[in-house]
């Protein structure tokens, strides 16, 4: 227990949940990850992706653990499954949520609308664990943030995604790292400062919301959307010297099939590529 670092993917789409057969094969859920570091869970976006990992989370709690939640960014498919996450409910729970500031505006109050009428009938009265927020700096700066067991958590922002850019995070204990690049557009690659904050990780997780052939699209082009293709994926992982890539963010469109063939269009750039799928655990080895 003490040496696990592992991590399972809950939801693994961007924009918004597509259940059904078509997605039955890598999954239908928005954006969220559990890590579990020596018995520690750290949990990354809240998607509805979070809804099963909150079920899986809450018949596993100890007393006195603390939840945390890191959010890239308040985009709705990113926070939507906030209000159905079981330990919300749970009074022996304590999560604590850590969000991007956001200028001229409130973080904290923004995810706690989620909860309020008219969007929902919980209310604030109905939280029942012990909740509390982090602002992290929107700064360009990394900053890191030691958690349980010697967990570090830096976070770097990147400004491609509208309007208000998003946070890339580097999850390290000891010598294994990995890194949650999410939501992230770079035709021209990363610059300096955000490839040195990747550099080296065991694992990057990377936005693959895109096809090339969808990117550049005459007709409908979805260049400046905030995404990345799965060649620039590819490529970042090569140029940033990580060990494994794992293809994320799919393109609700996207069948199973069609992320078959994104692996392996990627695999022919970055051979050490794997997809992104609900309920698959990976291990970092020492």
């Amino acid at each position: 227990m003490k040496s696990e670092f592992s991590l399972t993917f809950f939801g693994v789409r961007g924009s918004y949940p597509v259940p059904g057969k078509r997605t039955s094969r890598y999954g239908g859920n928005t954006s969220s990850l559990l890590f579990e570091i020596g018995g520690q869970p750290v949990i990354f976006d809240a998607g509805t992706g979070i809804i099963e990992s909150g079920r899986y989370l809450n018949r596993r709690l100890r007393p006195g653990q603390v939840i945390h939640i890191f959010l890239t960014h308040l985009h709705s498919d990113h926070i939507m499954g906030m209000p159905f996450f079981a330990p919300m409910f749970n009074p022996q729970a304590e999560i604590i949520i850590h969000c991007p500031e956001i200028p001229g505006s409130s973080s904290r109050q923004a995810l706690e609308a989620l909860f309020l009428p008219p969007y929902s009938p919980i209310t604030l009265q109905g939280i029942k664990a012990r909740l509390s927020f982090h602002l992290l700096a929107a700064g360009e700066a990394a900053d890191a943030i030691r958690l349980e067991n010697d967990i570090q958590v830096a976070h770097v922002l990147h400004n491609s995604h509208p309007r208000l850019g998003v946070l890339i995070y580097r999850i390290a204990q000891g010598d294994r790292s990995v890194v949650y690049a999410t939501d992230v557009e770079s035709p021209d690659g990363f610059d300096a400062r955000i490839g040195a904050f990747i550099a080296g990780a065991d694992l990057l997780i990377h936005d693959s919301q895109y096809l090339d052939r969808d990117y550049f699209s005459s007709d409908d082009p979805r260049i400046g959307y905030g995404h990345s293709t799965v060649s620039m994926a590819a490529r970042n992982a090569g140029q940033c010297g990580v060990k494994r890539l794992c293809l994320f963010h799919f393109d609700p469109r996207y069948s199973d099939p069609v992320l078959k063939g994104m692996l392996e269009q990627a695999r022919r750039k970055f051979k050490k590529t794997i997809l992104a799928q609900e309920s698959r655990k990976i291990k970092l080895r020492r």
